[in-house]
């Protein structure tokens, strides 16, 4: 059984343990909270959904793409909103959020499905910013090592992340905005001294498959992000009800996502190489600022790495195996490494390395999302849910929710047969699923099923 949340906080970060984070203790208004998600969206991995999917290198048009992630964009964006409200009004972490529905002892099914490709996306992200300087060391002076880059992004990651999350928000905020303009002027450049090449707007693409399997990975890549929202929004000053979730999402995740994606529709058509990083240099005006674009996707990169990808296996394992903040990051950024970034981070693997999270994690995010509005109507029960023992109303049956489970399991099968779009699937199973067991108190009916069959053979015994 997980220990107690308020145990994990010891020498941790002080506003980085379980614990419910009080709205007077919070540090993030809107001015702080949008940067820090746009830092965090401003990144290859997006520049990447894009720049994989448009023609030469995926197969739809200029309009197919464009419209497939713009589609995706706001579906994203609507994940968002929904699954950061737990975070926002109760102060808790993923890590928590999850025991309503899945149970004390249940919640860490989904909390160790959620960190899979949360580790998987760091070792990425590390290897993006290992490509990032090689780029930039082998144009401007002929030489570098992608491999010791690596290993120094790895440990700078791990000193920063060492503080906690909101000791880089000034960082993540002008890192945003100075990658945000050097990207837009790039673009400006390529759109007024370059053309479209014909052949991308007239190339036939698809409005099928490949079209729903774009707007899939548009939403999937960053579907990690909407599990685990309230992570970040609990940091989030509350004002106006509901005004600063909503604003802070509807203006975190829609322009930075969208931008990104864009850029990489840009890229893509512009350059025949399919080595993003390396696009980047190559469309850039001259190595000068091809070199400072890389230097600041170094530094976007890093704060995604905080927000997205250290912070929620941290948390899962502050949880679950009773260690401290610290701890916990080191543990995350060792298991980072050997996810193999360099071969996750490939045209021929990226998108299914998204999809094959995604057969899991569509499901989960639609029983949390169906858990929080519609059988508990917003009514969080704080008490019951640090309540790790018999006494929680979450204990369900052995510290377990079948109900949560079941469509779980019934939304990640039935996605299978379709990865391209598995969370298209799977998402709208697990929360149809989820809500009619919970309507019909399947969880109950087990736990009385389970009673009577004990009582009765008791009674045998007896006689």
């Amino acid at each position: 059984m997980s220990k107690d949340p308020q145990d994990n906080i010891g020498d941790t970060t002080e506003l980085e343990g379980l614990s419910p984070i009080p709205r007077e203790e919070r540090t993030m208004g809107l001015s702080h909270y949008i940067p820090v998600w746009w830092s965090s969206l401003i990144i290859v991995q997006a520049f990447a959904v894009a720049f994989f999917a448009v023609y030469p290198h995926g197969n739809l048009n200029l309009v197919q793409a464009g419209v497939a992630i713009g589609i995706g964009t706001i579906i994203a964006t609507i994940f968002f909103i929904l699954n950061g409200f737990p975070g926002y009004e109760e102060g808790i972490p993923f890590a928590v959020q999850t025991r309503s529905a899945f149970g004390i002892r249940g919640a860490v099914i989904p909390n160790y499905l959620r960190i899979i490709p949360a580790i998987g996306w760091l070792g990425i992200g590390n290897w993006i910013g290992a490509l990032a300087i090689q780029t930039i060391t082998t144009t401007l002076w002929g030489f570098g090592n992608v491999w010791v880059y690596f290993v120094l992004f790895v440990l700078l990651n791990v000193g920063l992340a060492l503080n906690g999350i909101t000791s880089i928000k000034w960082f993540d905020s002008i890192a945003a905005g100075i990658l945000g303009l050097l990207l837009a002027y790039t673009v400006y450049l390529v759109l007024t001294t370059q053309q479209i090449p014909s052949d991308v707007i007239n190339y036939s693409g698809s409005w099928g498959s490949q079209f729903y399997a774009t707007i899939s990975a548009a939403v999937g890549f960053i579907i990690t992000g909407a599990l685990n929202a309230s992570d970040l929004s609990r940091h989030l000053k509350e004002k106006g009800g509901a005004r600063n979730q909503v604003l802070g999402h509807a203006f975190g995740i829609a322009p930075p996502m969208m931008f990104m994606l864009l850029v990489g529709l840009v890229f893509g058509v512009s350059t025949g190489n399919a080595n993003p990083i390396e696009a980047i240099m190559i469309v850039a005006p001259n190595p000068l600022v091809g070199s400072a674009m890389l230097l600041f996707v170094l530094g976007a990169q890093i704060s995604t790495n905080l927000t997205l990808n250290i912070l929620p296996p941290t948390h899962v394992f502050q949880d679950s195996l009773g260690i401290s903040w610290r701890q916990g990051v080191v543990l995350t950024s060792a298991l980072s490494v050997v996810s193999f970034p360099w071969y996750l981070f490939s045209s021929n693997i990226f998108y299914t390395f998204i999809n094959a999270y995604s057969v899991f994690l569509g499901p989960a995010l639609g029983i949390l999302i169906a858990d929080y509005w519609i059988i508990r109507k917003r009514d969080t029960d704080i008490t019951s849910l640090y309540t790790v023992n018999t006494n929680s109303k979450f204990w369900f049956i052995h510290g377990f929710s079948i109900s949560a489970l079941v469509s779980l399991l019934l939304g990640a099968a039935v996605s299978v047969p379709f990865l391209d779009i598995s969370w298209m699937i799977g998402l709208p199973i697990g929360f149809i699923c989820y809500s009619g067991l919970k309507r019909f108190e399947f969880d109950r009916f087990l736990t009385d099923t389970v009673a009577g069959a004990d009582q009765n053979s008791t009674e045998s015994g007896n006689d």
